[in-house]
């Protein structure tokens, strides 16, 4: 009987052994998540407990304040801040510089006039007095500047009357003056100081001078252009 009695109550003790060990496994691992199995896990959301956090920051300890774990990839416009491209230098071989002809201007002294593109300046006459009753011009200073349509050789005709002269003999040349060039090319400009012996009388009164360029190729003389001066052998200062 005692045997009996004893076998019982060690199977008892077995059994009750056995059922606390079962409830503590159970519990451990009703207690315990497998975070393994979240599909939701990262580094970033694990504090120092093992719980899953669902923003950047750690929490250390109850005792200790929260902070945010700062992110470590920089933001596009930083990235754009701290990188640039550096561009292939090209070389540049620099077209030496032309000096452009000085555009051609005529004393201020002058007397310009411009007629079909062509100025002609009238830059100075020079005359002699003989007497009380005649005198003489002596020189012609004068400079051509063609920007006309078409080359010429240039040929200049003096004429010079006063109020007393018929009008038959007025416009008849006292003297032509020839250049020792071919062509005046468009563009280009002459200058010519002549020496002329061309004489007048009644010295008293004023005189029309004109000075008329004509191509020396056109036989008919037609004028290209004109020069006019009131020349007067007691104040004429032009040239003088």
């Amino acid at each position: 009987m005692d045997k009996k009695i004893l076998a019982c109550c060690a199977l008892i003790f077995l059994v009750f052994i056995a059922g606390c060990g079962k409830s503590e496994a159970t519990g451990q691992a009703a207690s315990t998540p497998n975070i393994f199995e979240s599909g939701n896990f990262t580094a970033e959301k694990l504090d120092v407990n093992g719980q899953i956090r669902r923003d950047n920051s750690v929490l250390l300890n109850e005792s200790e304040e929260v902070f945010e774990v700062p992110n470590e990839t920089p933001s596009v416009a930083e990235s754009e801040d701290n990188f640039s491209v550096q561009q292939p230098e090209t070389a540049v071989n620099e077209a030496p510089a032309v000096e452009l002809p000085e555009e051609f201007k005529f004393s201020p002294e002058s007397i310009v006039s411009a007629q079909n593109n062509i100025s002609l300046s009238l830059d100075g006459i020079k005359h002699e007095i003989k007497s009380e009753y005649w005198g003489k011009i002596t020189e012609i200073t004068f400079t051509i500047l063609n920007n006309g349509n078409k080359a010429f050789k240039p040929k200049a005709i003096v004429i010079l009357y006063d109020e007393k002269d018929p009008k038959e003999e007025r416009f008849k040349p006292k003297a032509e003056i020839n250049f020792d060039i071919e062509k005046l090319e468009i563009g280009g400009h002459a200058a010519r100081d002549a020496i002329v012996s061309v004489s007048f009388d009644d010295i008293a009164l004023t005189k029309k001078f004109e000075l008329v360029v004509v191509d020396a190729a056109d036989l008919g003389n037609k004028p290209l252009v004109v020069a006019e001066y009131d020349f007067n052998a007691f104040n004429s200062t032009l040239g003088n």
